[in-house]
């Protein structure tokens, strides 16, 4: 099984760097994609989500709003935590499930791999990585406020210390070739370390 974090912080391109991988044969996942499968109808956050706070979190058609879900929880850290609690383990099992099942690498997205410590799982973490001025643009352009942006980065680690923290880093704030190089050239060094090991 090889298993490889994709993570950096908001707006730091990590679903470009997903798609490059793609490119290079890998497959792909996004801890953020599951997680919003798991609230479908049938999955397996569903049920616990309408006990906990109702029909109110519904749609007309029956489908969780998340909209309502982030009302609840980012200004009551005790919601935010009951529904970590529901949504972490879940989320990991599935992605440990598809890595295990892959006959190729899995890169998968996981913004918060380090504040969830996932990274003993992984064979290796890639920390996507761009200025932050760049990064404010981006999320401008995502039509987020200042107090948003302020209000989301302080619940995450700095793309400084993933960097840290990362066996590989990718730029993105450069030219899209050069971020598919440097893509390449993770994704070989990757190859060859699980080949030799």
């Amino acid at each position: 099984m090889i298993l490889v974090a994709v993570t950096g912080g908001i707006g730091a391109g990590k679903t470009t760097v997903l798609s490059s991988f793609a490119r290079l044969g890998a497959r792909i996942a996004d801890a953020d994609d599951i997680a919003h499968e798991l609230y479908l109808p049938g999955g397996s956050a569903y049920k616990p989500l309408v006990e906990r706070w109702g029909r109110a979190i519904l749609n007309p058609d029956g489908h969780v709003c998340r909209s309502a879900i982030a009302s609840n929880v980012f200004a009551n850290p005790e919601e935010l935590a009951w529904l970590n609690g529901l949504l972490h383990p879940l989320v990991q099992q599935e992605i440990l499930k598809r890595a295990q099942a892959a006959s190729e690498p899995l890169y998968c997205a996981i913004p918060l791999l380090h504040e969830c410590q996932w990274q003993q799982d992984m064979t290796a973490t890639v920390a996507v990585w761009c200025d932050a001025k760049t990064q404010h643009e981006r999320l401008r352009q995502r039509g987020w406020s200042e107090e948003e942006i302020s209000r989301r980065l302080q619940k995450q680690l700095s793309m400084d210390e993933k960097m840290r923290l990362a066996d590989y880093m990718v730029m993105t704030n450069c030219p899209m070739a050069m971020t598919e190089r440097q893509c390449a050239k993770v994704h070989a060094a990757i190859l060859e370390k699980s080949i030799c090991q």
